[in-house]
């Protein structure tokens, strides 16, 4: 090894230029630096000239409104410029711009068409998109059967979000047998890939004892997760657990900070049941405690969900 590292320093002393970046990589590293006027400078003369990367990217700019006003009928122009040459990234793409008729008109059939392309190149996204069709019957008979085959078949390829979806799928008994243990399987994965929907219910059969040893601290654990991706539903379980002490240290200090995030994040109605209980365990704080509690919410809230404990 100290051989060749001799030879390179050789190379490198007797003044070889450095190798030139293509001009692709150049518009993607401006991309990725978010840098997207620049990107689009460096990417639509790459794309005009047949780059099947830079008219995915292109496309994604104009479906993103990266760099530029989104416009799914231009996004739609380069996915189909870019899926003619096999990209299945476009692929996919495109088959949600039909599933969703933005940029073209809707069409479940021609969606299906692009997904099963891309599910034949292993592509998690397409799977689990084919598995939303069946499981919601858009243009093809609703079979949540045939959901949970294709949700496994992303899932075991990587989707987190089909993950999740498998999950809530055994945890219902729709479309598998309903089975608590295999439901907590499934979130896991999803959870600790950080899906907060996972999270949240992995949290939930802690809480129950479904499926898992009950374990309230094991719940308080990814209800907490959930919270600081600024999920209502976790803010609002992680508030109750913190005022009631079940199985927790009672913390009212907590579980205001927890349900003043609950109910500016929740809406409606369950936004007013989390003031509510703001109120009620706040009449039960003295002066004291509150000011500890709005000193919490103030850091809660500058560090961005993630300083609230």
């Amino acid at each position: 090894m100290l051989r060749y590292a001799a030879a390179i320093a050789a190379f490198l002393l007797a003044g070889v230029p450095p190798i030139a970046a293509a001009p692709y990589d150049d518009a993607f590293a401006a991309y990725q630096k978010g840098d997207y006027k620049q990107a689009l400078t460096l990417m639509r003369p790459l794309a005009e000239k047949g780059d099947t990367n830079a008219q995915y990217n292109l496309g994604a700019m104009y479906a993103n409104s990266l760099g530029v006003s989104q416009d799914h009928k231009e996004a739609a122009k380069w996915f189909g410029l870019a899926a003619a040459k096999g990209n299945v990234f476009a692929t996919v793409d495109l088959g949600v711009l039909y599933q969703n008729g933005q940029g073209v008109q809707k069409d479940y059939k021609e969606a299906m068409r692009l997904f099963r392309i891309g599910a034949d190149k292993k592509s998690s996204t397409a799977e689990a998109n084919i598995a939303t069709m069946y499981e919601r019957g858009l243009g093809v008979p609703q079979d949540y059967k045939e959901a949970a085959k294709w949700y496994r078949l992303a899932g075991d390829h990587g989707s987190a979000q089909a993950q999740y979806n498998i999950g809530v799928m055994y945890a219902s008994g729709r479309g598998l047998p309903q089975d608590y243990k295999q439901a907590a399987t499934w979130y896991r994965k999803a959870a600790d890939a950080g899906v907060d929907s996972a999270q949240l219910n992995l949290g939930a059969l802690y809480y129950a004892g479904q499926g898992v040893p009950k374990d309230p601290r094991e719940a308080v654990k990814y209800f907490r997760l959930s919270a600081q991706q600024r999920n209502g539903h976790a803010q609002f379980n992680l508030a109750s657990i913190y005022a009631t002490g079940d199985g927790v240290p009672q913390d009212l200090a907590r579980a205001l900070v927890w349900f003043s995030a609950a109910s500016s994040t929740l809406a409606g109605n369950e936004a007013k049941i989390a003031l509510e209980n703001y109120n009620e365990v706040a009449s039960k704080m003295t002066q004291a405690q509150k000011l500890q509690a709005q000193a919490l919410a103030r850091d809660c809230r500058a560090g961005n969900y993630q300083k609230c404990d």
